[in-house]
C-alpha cells in the first residue's frame, strides 16, 4: 500500500513524519507533499539524492529517500495531476491550510486519513488548539478521521488525550500533537492494507467550528477566568493571536503566562511593575508577562 504524506513545515505535521519514519513497515511511505505559502504559485517535484540543506517537511522525506512535492496550491490542477502520478492508495494529511477538492482526493484509490487536534465533533477548523484554551481546558483530543471535501467531517478512526504542562505554548502543544499523531497512525494504516477503513460517523448536530481568531476573540476579561486557565491560555494563545486585556484607558498585550497564586487578592483589578502584569481572577491572581 502506497501512502503519500500531507502537511507543512512547523511544529505539527514534521513531528508526525519523523514519528512514522521510526516504525518498520509493510506499507510505503511513497511521497511527502509540503504546502507553501508563497506570493508565487509554485509546484515542485524534488527527488532522492538532491542535496537536502534543511529540515522542512520536504527536507525530512527527502533524506529518508522519499521523492517530495512542494506546492503553493495543493488542489491546482498541476500539483493534483502531480500527485496523481505517484499512484497513491492512501493519503495521510497531518495540518494543511486548505480543505482537499474532490479532485485532489480522487487521486488515492482508498481515500484518505486526517490527524485533527480536537474533540470532534467539537472545534473542526483551522485553530482548535486556541478555541480549546480559551474554554478553559486542560487537556487537548487528538482524532484520527477519514477524509472528505468536508471540513473535519468524516468518520472517526481513532482518539486519544494528551495533557500539556499549565505553561505550554501552542507550538509545544501542536508539538505534542505531532507526536501523538506519529504514535497513532502506524497501527491504522497497517491495518488498511488488508481490511476497509471504517471508522464511527460523527454526531454533526453537536459540531462546533474553531474558525483564525480575530484579535477581538483574543480579548479577555480576568474576572470571568479562573487563574489557572487564564496563564494556560496566555502561554497557548499568542502562537495564534496574541492575548489582550483592558482595564479603563489601559491595555496590554500579553507576551505568556508565568505563575497562578490562588486564593489570594489584591487591592484593584492590576497591578503592573515593568513588563509583569498581575490581574484578579476569580479564583486568585495570574501573573503575565506583557509587550512593553
Amino acid at each position: 500500500m502506497r501512502v503519500a504524506f500531507f502537511g507543512q513545515t512547523g511544529p505539527y505535521a514534521p513531528f508526525a513524519l519523523r514519528e512514522l519514519l521510526k516504525v518498520p513497515a509493510k506499507y510505503t511511505l511513497a511521497l511527502v507533499v509540503e504546502g507553501k505559502r508563497m506570493s508565487r504559485e509554485e509546484h515542485r517535484l524534488r527527488k532522492p539524492g538532491q542535496p537536502v540543506t534543511g529540515d522542512t517537511l520536504a527536507e525530512i522525506g527527502l533524506a529518508s529517500g522519499i521523492p517530495a512535492i512542494t506546492t503553493t496550491d495543493v488542489n491546482n490542477a498541476k500539483a493534483v495531476d502531480m500527485i496523481g502520478e505517484h499512484q497513491i492508495d492512501l493519503m495521510v494529511c497531518v495540518g494543511f491550510d486548505r480543505l482537499f477538492s474532490r479532485q485532489l482526493l480522487a487521486t488515492a484509490s482508498r481515500g484518505g486519513i486526517n490527524a485533527h487536534p480536537s474533540d470532534l465533533p467539537r472545534l473542526r477548523g483551522p485553530a482548535p488548539i486556541f478555541w480549546a484554551l480559551k474554554e478553559g481546558r486542560k487537556k487537548h483530543a487528538l482524532c484520527l478521521h477519514t477524509l472528505d471535501p468536508g471540513e473535519d467531517h468524516g468518520d472517526v478512526l481513532a482518539k486519544e488525550w494528551f495533557v500539556p504542562s499549565s505553561l505550554a505554548t501552542g507550538e509545544q502543544i501542536f508539538h505534542m500533537g505531532g507526536i501523538l499523531a506519529g504514535r497513532m497512525l502506524p497501527p491504522l494504516l497497517t491495518a488498511a492494507i488488508d481490511n476497509p477503513i471504517n471508522g464511527t460517523p460523527q454526531e454533526h448536530r453537536c459540531a462546533s467550528r474553531a474558525p483564525r481568531p480575530k484579535p477581538e476573540d483574543a480579548y479577555v476579561e480576568s474576572w470571568r477566568w479562573s487563574a489557572d486557565a487564564l496563564v494556560r491560555f496566555c502561554c497557548g494563545a499568542p502562537y495564534f493571536r496574541s492575548p489582550w486585556i483592558r482595564y479603563g484607558n489601559d491595555v496590554f498585550f500579553i507576551r505568556r503566562g508565568l505563575k497562578v497564586d490562588l486564593g489570594k487578592r489584591i487591592p484593584g483589578d492590576y497591578s503592573q511593575q515593568g513588563n509583569h502584569l498581575v490581574v484578579q481572577c476569580r479564583d486568585g491572581l495570574a501573573h503575565l508577562e506583557i509587550q512593553i
